[in-house]
């Protein structure tokens, strides 16, 4: 027997609105793709309820980053905080839903963080966009509400997305109009066994009546407590995180050096960056990372740990074509990557977004003199250009 709800009007008049599954997968996915808050983001994180923009429907995947696309995932959403997340669409009638899709979903994002970019996705959101007569910039600032009349910091998010592949944090939605229960107990057992990648369940009914169509979403394998936003690392639990005296003096020795220099010291959930205001981007320029001992087996960004110095943008391979005085910034920044690239106890942890290196404690107390100098220096070439 088919479910049923009633709705009550003003006058006290009930309608019965009868369930009904999806005659097509595509209408359920259309829905998804016109309304993502479908997937009910309150439900998923009451404290920090979640929003999307939709990046596109049928987005690419490739085994490898120099192979053409070889899957599709249904639907490709980002979130507030730039995590990618992937949906598969199915109805609960097809028999891929009990097994067939996890695998497949599993595969997908195992790809999909290997083989993807951010430049990749921000160009395929703003084309999505641009088909579905939508404004781009205008979409991510309702994604981001900026406070005020601040616009949003396009370019910042797109480098927490890049950030967030790098780290293979996603999330993974299986959306059906009816979870089996097999699929149920397979979506809380990989949310709580998967670290960094959230795997829930969205059911959303269907009920139809006269004159209108209600539809119910009801999100499943959510932990207590999971996805609560880590505060912000603290500058003195930083330095106080070290049980060694001469790796905690190289901490404090580096952010001393910032401060003088007037480099911006930024705070992460697991660790300080040392940024470079400049006025040729939006954001402050990152030339250091700095991660206490506790995150270094899963720092912000893959392979980054202990210290990491480098710079968080692109470099063009030559600057002749640059005006002049963008140029010298250029110059600066690839000086200091040249000279990061030349100490042998370095070692090259460079992503498709981040050109960088790692470097011990140990071997930074060896060298501290060198390090603090070399960091001081490019903070004041940048600042007085």
């Amino acid at each position: 027997m088919a479910e049923r709800i009633y709705t009550r009007d003003q006058q006290g008049r009930l309608e019965p609105l009868e369930g009904e599954r999806f005659g097509k997968e595509d209408e359920l996915q259309a829905l998804i793709a016109e309304h993502p808050e479908l997937l009910d983001g309150t439900q998923m994180r009451p404290d920090d309820p979640r929003r999307w923009i939709l990046i596109s429907r049928e987005q690419g995947i490739a085994e490898s980053s120099d192979a053409a696309a070889r899957w599709a995932v249904d639907h490709l959403l980002v979130d507030q905080d730039a995590v990618p997340t992937l949906v598969e669409v199915k109805r609960g009638s097809s028999p891929e839903i009990r097994r067939t899709i996890v695998g497949q979903m599993l595969e997908y994002a195992a790809h999909a963080a290997r083989t993807w970019s951010a430049d990749t996705l921000r160009h395929a959101f703003e084309e999505s966009a641009d088909a579905r007569r939508l404004d781009p910039a205008e979409e991510l600032g309702k994604l981001l509400q900026p406070d005020g009349e601040e616009e949003p910091d396009a370019d910042g998010f797109w480098e927490r997305v890049a950030i967030n592949l790098a780290a293979a944090r996603l999330r993974l939605l299986f959306v059906a109009d009816d979870i089996p229960d097999p699929l149920e107990r397979v979506v809380e057992f990989l949310n709580a066994q998967m670290a960094g990648i959230e795997v829930l369940a969205v059911e959303i009914k269907q009920f139809k009546g006269d004159s209108r169509q209600t539809l119910v979403p009801r999100v499943i394998g959510r932990i207590a407590g999971q996805g609560a936003r880590r505060p912000k690392l603290a500058r003195e639990s930083f330095v106080n995180a070290f049980d060694r005296t001469e790796h905690r003096s190289v901490a404090v020795r580096l952010l001393g050096v910032a401060d003088e220099s007037g480099a911006i010291v930024e705070r992460y959930a697991n660790g300080l960056g040392i940024r470079i205001p400049c006025s040729y981007w939006k954001k402050p320029v990152g030339v250091a990372w700095l991660f206490p001992p506790s995150e270094w087996g899963h720092a912000v960004l893959r392979g980054l740990t202990a210290i990491s110095l480098g710079i968080s943008v692109d470099l063009p391979a030559t600057e002749a074509s640059l005006p002049e005085d963008k140029r010298l910034v250029y110059a600066a920044l690839r000086r200091w990557m040249e000279e990061i690239a030349s100490y042998d106890f370095a070692k090259d942890a460079s992503t498709p977004y981040y050109h960088a290196w790692t470097i011990s404690y140990d071997d930074a107390a060896r060298h501290i003199e060198r390090l603090s100098s070399g960091l001081a220096k490019v903070v004041s070439e940048i600042r007085a250009l």
